[in-house]
């Protein structure tokens, strides 16, 4: 899938040197990383949430968001939509575990805090919000969901992009994309702990336009959206130049009723096209990654060299973010965001660089300096990986 492919619709040539791999990188602080490849069926075209792990790290789910490209495929609309999660074990020969269908498209999925359900939005009618039981790597029964969402307005089949549990376990957050929303949902489990229900938890909030992606600060009292101005009555769909990022505080945990209000204390001027977003685990910092116009066929007066990265610093206690700088990153469509646990590190996905002959993507190593105003440092760690680097857990 080449990077113009969002706004042509056209596939690259067929390769089949080329397989969807998932990548597993031991001690990449390292001078010499490991990295295992395992082909497993996944896509770059949709939010970077294909992808998460088992709290102890020992398994790797996948979400299957389109099927296989079919022989004669040259388009994207022309790739069948899958309905799949699969987990493959890390810790013995990383091997598929088991999968199950959760429905048409998914597109993000979470593993909750205990490890023992994954949540999953998915375009399917009448299941947009899907939870399925998981344990040793084993699926089990899948509970889904109607939001009672009206079809979508865009051209695009979307409804909900992203889905997020609260740090506590009880609640997820879902973003409603094309209604410029986020909702809340409290998840109700019965005596043998699957889910039964789920019911809203406190208001939806109104956020700025299309908020893809979102994350909540580690101590669980807010929830960041980057609404990235998309749609239908912008030029080519993507033809915005800055984005938002919307501030929620939450209401408190286990409050219901009036005193279960979320509430806007601040937005933010954010970065072009700014899909991958990660709180530093202090929660004091939020890096966001940002396309520009590197996706942009040559020629296109929206065209730029290279992407860049954000560094935002959370106040605890107001809500506010304050953008410290923005920095250029030589990728292409760069994807996937996480820290170390130290907190000092971010791993930076890069589905791929300009003008090479062998394209690859890679895993870039930065660093926050905080020593005066905070800032972000590239350092020499780079990780070679195949092309379309698009999500990144670090555990």
């Amino acid at each position: 899938m080449v990077p113009t492919v969002y706004e042509t619709g056209e596939l690259g040539p067929p390769d089949m040197n080329s397989k969807d791999t998932l990548s597993v990188i031991t001690s990449p602080l390292s001078p010499v990383p490991s990295v295992t490849g395992m082909e497993i069926s996944n896509s770059t075209y949709g939010p970077p949430g294909a992808l998460d792990l088992s709290p102890d790290g020992g398994f790797a789910f996948v979400a299957e968001t389109y099927l296989q490209r079919p022989t004669g495929a040259t388009r994207l609309d022309e790739l069948p939509p899958g309905n799949t999660i699969r987990s493959l074990n890390l810790n013995s020969d990383r091997s598929v575990v088991d999968s199950v269908e959760i429905g048409s498209r998914p597109q993000a999925i979470e593993v909750s805090p205990l490890g023992d359900l994954i949540a999953a939005v998915t375009v399917e009618n009448n299941r947009e919000l899907a939870f399925v039981s998981v344990d040793g790597g084993r699926f089990g029964k899948v509970a889904s969901f109607d939001l009672g969402l009206e079809p979508p307005t865009g051209f695009i089949p979307l409804k909900s992009t992203w889905v997020q549990w609260h740090p506590s376990g009880r609640y997820v957050a879902v973003n409603l994309v094309d209604r410029n929303q986020v909702a809340f949902y409290e998840v109700i489990r019965d005596q043998s702990g699957h889910v039964a229900n789920i019911h809203p938890w406190g208001n939806r909030v109104q956020t700025n336009k299309f908020p893809f992606v979102g994350r909540f600060s580690p101590d669980g009292r807010y929830y960041i959206t980057a609404d990235l101005q998309w749609g239908i009555d912008t030029d080519g769909f993507y033809g915005v130049q800055e984005g938002i990022l919307t501030s929620i505080r939450l209401a408190d945990v286990g409050s219901s009723g009036d005193a279960a209000r979320h509430r806007v204390p601040h937005i933010a001027l954010g970065g072009w096209g700014s899909e991958t977003m990660a709180f530093s685990p202090d929660g004091r910092f939020l890096v966001t990654s940002n396309l520009r116009g590197t996706g942009k066929p040559d020629g296109s007066r929206d065209w730029t060299e290279r992407a860049s990265l954000s560094l935002y610093e959370l106040n605890a206690e107001t809500g506010r973010l304050t953008l410290h700088g923005e920095w250029p990153i030589s990728s292409v469509l760069p994807q996937g965001l996480a820290f170390d646990r130290s907190g000092r590190n971010v791993f930076v996905g890069v589905n791929r660089y300009r003008n090479e002959s062998s394209p690859l993507g890679a895993v870039e190593i930065w660093r926050i300096v905080t020593e005066g105003r905070p800032s972000l440092v590239a350092t020499k760690g780079r990780i070679r990986l195949p092309p379309g680097v698009h999500t990144i857990v670090s555990r």
